[in-house]
């Protein structure tokens, strides 16, 4: 799986954008350089952009990457925007990672559009 992680220092933003097949093993690898450029850039927002996956990890991966955040250094202030495609697999999933956020006291929303991914990560708008 070939992905992309760039530091957008006037949004200061990290901008994750995965593409192909994500396996629980790539997505922990992503994970870990994710959180390890965002301490060291000191980021406040997250935008990840999976539009282009074309098959995603399992949810129990998903739901223990997040369960690990606190335990990893992941500020409680970040916020997290996920752009999904429109495929009904696609759109459980970031559902689940919002709602598993959430309950890490995490703030994550789940986009169909990067515009407005974009947008609320950068307003004063809670998850």
């Amino acid at each position: 799986m070939p992905w992309a992680i760039e530091y957008v220092a006037d949004k200061e933003t990290l901008v994750v954008a995965p593409t192909g097949c994500v396996s629980d093993d790539d997505a922990r690898e992503l994970t870990g350089q994710a959180i390890a450029l965002l301490q060291q850039t000191q980021a406040t927002r997250v935008l990840s952009d999976c539009r282009g996956m074309e098959s995603a990890p399992s949810v129990a991966a998903v739901y223990w990457l997040v369960h690990d955040y606190a335990n990893r250094g992941v500020p409680r202030q970040t916020r997290i925007a996920v752009v999904h495609s429109k495929a009904p697999q696609a759109v459980e999933l970031a559902r689940f990672y919002e709602t598993v956020c959430f309950n890490r006291r995490y703030q994550a929303k789940a986009f169909h559009s990067k515009e407005a991914a974009e947008a609320w990560l950068c307003s004063g708008q809670t998850a």
